[in-house]
């Protein structure tokens, strides 16, 4: 995957139509997006985890202005999931850094609706859809080839589980059906070991407690 966890989740939180936010994950994009940020993180071994606590094993920059703002404030001695919800009143703008650094890379734009020359509101573009297009195929082919995923793949497909827009990658009844079935079992697969294994329950449930909260 061409681009960060964080930054493929955001693309596809946004509604390519409106170019906002996808009303499903209007209570949960931030908490999603930090649990992609520390992931991925953790991939780089900038983040170690052991015993179910997160430590901070290297703070050198990782050149992704995003991920480094989120290793900055990176705490020791916290669950995964107490550090996501420590870290989220910090990042409530965190889609401004997003936007702005895939606007450098050229993946997002910046639109405005105009009435004559008075602009009326602003909505993000996609420039360059191959970047999502990868990302919803590789998504796909999690539950439809039997090609070994990486493990990035994996844990975005679960964050999108968890953010409940499986049904944005997966349009058939039959095809939803199978993800969400293959969601519910990479947490027990061995193809990640038992610390994300473990992270992954535990995201899981706070997924499903901020879901109760909106209703």
């Amino acid at each position: 995957m061409k681009l960060s966890i964080a930054e493929g989740l955001y693309l596809l939180v946004l509604d390519d139509e409106e170019g906002r936010l996808l009303s499903a994950v209007e209570k949960n994009h931030i908490h999603g997006i930090l649990s992609a940020a520390l992931f991925e993180l953790i991939i780089l071994k900038k983040i170690n985890v052991k015993d179910g606590k997160l430590s901070v094993a290297d703070k050198l920059g990782t050149a992704n202005g995003v991920l480094d703002k989120v290793l900055e404030q990176v705490e020791g001695g916290h669950s995964f999931t107490e550090e996501v919800e420590r870290l989220q009143p910090h990042f409530l703008d965190i889609r401004e850094d997003l936007d702005a650094f895939l606007i450098q890379r050229g993946i997002l734009k910046k639109e405005e609706t105009r009435l004559l020359w008075i602009p009326l509101s602003e909505r993000m573009g996609n420039k360059n859809y191959a970047f999502e297009r990868e990302i919803r195929n590789g998504l796909k082919s999690v539950v439809l080839t039997k090609d070994k995923p990486s493990k990035s793949f994996l844990l975005l497909f679960c964050l999108v589980y968890f953010c409940g827009i499986l049904d944005e990658i997966f349009i058939e009844k039959d095809e939803m059906i199978d993800a969400v079935k293959v969601a519910k079992d990479i947490v027990n697969s061995d193809s990640l070991d038992p610390e994300i294994t473990s992270i992954l329950k535990e995201l899981r449930l706070l997924f499903d407690r901020l879901k109760e909260s909106v209703k």
